[in-house]
Formats: C-alpha cells, structure tokens, sequence
C-alpha cells in the first residue's frame, strides 16, 4: 500500500450472458477482494479505461470477453499500465481485444480453443518462492482449460499437464513501469469461489504495488 490508502481496484466485466457472467463473478470478486482490505470497484463500462477514468485506480483486473476497445480506450488502457499500474487479465481476458493493438502482446498470450467442457486438472506452482503464488499448492479443480499462443517472454509460475505437454497457466512480465498477472484460471463461479485462485488474485494486487 502507498500512504497506508488501500490499493483501489477496478474489477472490468464482460458483457456475456451463459457463460463468464459478470453479474454472478463480479460479487465475488468485490467480497474477497474488500476482504483482503483493497477499495474494489465493479464495472462493465470499457469507457472507465479511458486516461481520465482510468486514473484513480492502481491495479485493473479483467474478466473479459470478446469484443475490441475505441482508441481512447486503448490508449487509457495500455497507457495506464506503462506508467506503472498493475494489470490482472483473467482467464478469458486472453480472448478480448483481439483487433486492438497492442492489448495481446500486453496479456502475452492469446486464446486458441478449448476442451469441451470443464477438464479436472492438477496445477503446478513453478516457483514457491514468488509472492504471487506464496501460501497456494499444487491443487486441482475442474477448469475450462485454454490452449493458447503466447507472446514474447515472461516468467511461468503455474502450469498444467495436458495430452503431453505442460500447458502454461499464470505468468508475470512487466509492461513499461507496470506490472501484469495473467492467469487462465476463473471460468466461472466454481472456479472463482476456489481458495487458491482468490489466494493468486489478491496476491497479484499486492505483487502489482510492490515497487
């Protein structure tokens, strides 16, 4: 935390019905994140990534999906994390934005497919040592499990063992002078309610401010 104010965080939802839906993950996230002691707020407004509102707030986490952003957007967007704000895309946020520049080579990694369905799987923490798998096993959960293309480098703190090969799961890299948490964990309200993903994402908040 900076000047004992706690870490305002903008939760940004998708506009989804079936599947990803915000109006059941959003509560969620507001409850564990107020929790763990940060000022949380729910959105679903893409105009809140625009420079002037994007502002206020420290760490932006992203449960998107689909769709692209205006420029304006954009430029709040990836400008705010450059300048040293922390960016936590989850899950299906590697498959928002596609046609905007810039936003996957942010994320770094896109989403390709998926198994049908929820796959039970067991996730590997690579690194026990880095605060943002601190205090998180080596658990398994059903996940819907993305097989996705990555984008240049970052360092694997979680992956999984799927048809042959570890799939990568939870990654970091630094943006500029801000700092991003990938994770494709969170499909949907099983997922969100887990001890160690809620665990990864207040962890994430934390690590985002850690300068």
């Amino acid at each position: 935390m900076q000047d004992d104010k706690p870490i305002k965080v903008m939760v940004m939802g998708g506009h989804t019905q079936g599947f990803h839906q915000f109006s059941i993950m959003g509560p969620i996230y507001e409850d564990f994140l107020t929790a763990a002691g940060f000022e949380v707020t729910l959105t679903e407004d893409r105009d809140d990534f625009t420079k002037e509102r994007i502002a206020p707030y420290d760490v932006i986490v992203d449960y998107t999906t689909g769709g692209d952003l205006t420029d304006e957007q954009r430029t709040g967007l990836l400008g705010g994390i450059i300048s040293g704000k922390g960016f936590i895309p989850v899950h299906s946020a590697a498959d928002s934005f596609k046609g905007t520049q810039g936003y996957i080579p942010m994320v770094g990694g896109k989403f390709l497919t998926h198994p049908a369905g929820t796959v039970d799987l067991t996730f590997n923490i690579l690194d026990r040592h880095h605060p943002v798998v601190a205090g998180i096993p080596d658990f398994t959960m059903p996940e819907e499990l993305y097989l996705m293309e990555t984008y240049g480098h970052f360092e694997l703190l979680m992956s999984t063992w799927y048809k042959g090969f570890a799939r990568p799961i939870t990654w970091i890299k630094p943006y500029g002078h801000g700092r991003v948490l990938y994770t494709a964990l969170g499909h949907g309200e099983p997922q969100t309610r887990n001890a160690n993903f809620q665990r990864l994402i207040v962890n994430g908040v934390k690590w985002c401010m850690d300068k």
